[in-house]
């Protein structure tokens, strides 16, 4: 599929009704239901859907912050779990390869409280990276499964850097879904879903677009794709947005 994305929000009409549609401190922010009907429409599966657009990383990381927070600790009111639930922070990706390296990145800055047998905050977080296919000859899928079915986590968090159709959202835009997510997806390598119906158990997928289709640029048919050239230090600083802005929201 020419232009791939997996920003649900490139896939809508643009005098779409959202049921929110703010801006907040310059960020664009959007939340909308997808039913059975629109998930035909526009090919995402049902879900919620959340999308930061307009992201100054450089300058106002508190702000970034503070709305994913705040984002993330309203879908885990959603949940009502309990006094510590398991809560288990999926870093996808490979860390070799910069624009794909979001998960992992997010991963080191996780806190996890799991292994304490006393702590102060409310859910018990634990964290993994479970690599690559082409590192580890496993589906990524496959290595979370294992872990789900002996730790029994109420709820997983998934990070993953994702592509964009439109080349001024990389490194630009946050999408929270519910709907879980395909590894490799937006550049046509497609591993096993990810979500509440293949693990069995409610999932969070947090992802970045980091790569644009080159198709966004020039018109040709070519399977290539393009990073912001900052894209170092962009992945640095996000990652530790994501990170701060899970960590605050896991504390409440």
């Amino acid at each position: 599929m020419k232009n791939r994305t997996d920003m649900a929000v490139e896939q809508m009409n643009p005098d779409f009704k959202y049921d929110v549609d703010r801006i907040i401190e310059g960020m664009h922010f959007k939340k909308i239901k997808v039913d059975s009907e629109l998930s035909k429409r526009i090919n995402k599966k049902t879900g919620i859907y959340y999308t930061i657009d307009h992201l100054d990383y450089r300058n106002k990381a508190k702000s970034i912050i503070k709305l994913l927070e705040t984002t993330i600790y309203d879908y885990l009111i959603q949940l009502d779990l309990k006094e510590k639930s398991d809560i288990l922070v999926v870093g996808l990706g490979n860390d070799f390869v910069t624009p794909d390296a979001l998960g992992p990145l997010v991963i080191n800055k996780i806190e996890v409280n799991r292994h304490l047998e006393e702590h102060p905050d409310k859910y018990n977080v634990s964290a993994m990276c479970p690599s690559v296919m082409g590192k580890t000859g496993m589906e990524s899928k496959d290595v979370i499964q294992a872990i789900v079915d002996d730790f029994h986590p109420d709820l997983v968090i998934v990070i993953d850097a994702l592509a964009c159709r439109d080349a001024k959202r990389m490194c630009n835009s946050i999408q929270l879904s519910t709907a879980g997510i395909n590894p490799g997806s937006g550049i046509y390598n497609f591993r096993r879903e990810i979500s509440k119906d293949s693990l069995g158990v409610d999932v969070l997928a947090i992802g970045i677009p980091t790569v644009s289709d080159i198709d966004s640029f020039i018109d040709m048919e070519d399977n290539y794709f393009v990073t912001p050239k900052d894209i170092d230090l962009a992945m640095d600083i996000l990652s530790g947005i994501l990170a701060e802005g899970i960590n605050k929201a896991l504390r409440k």
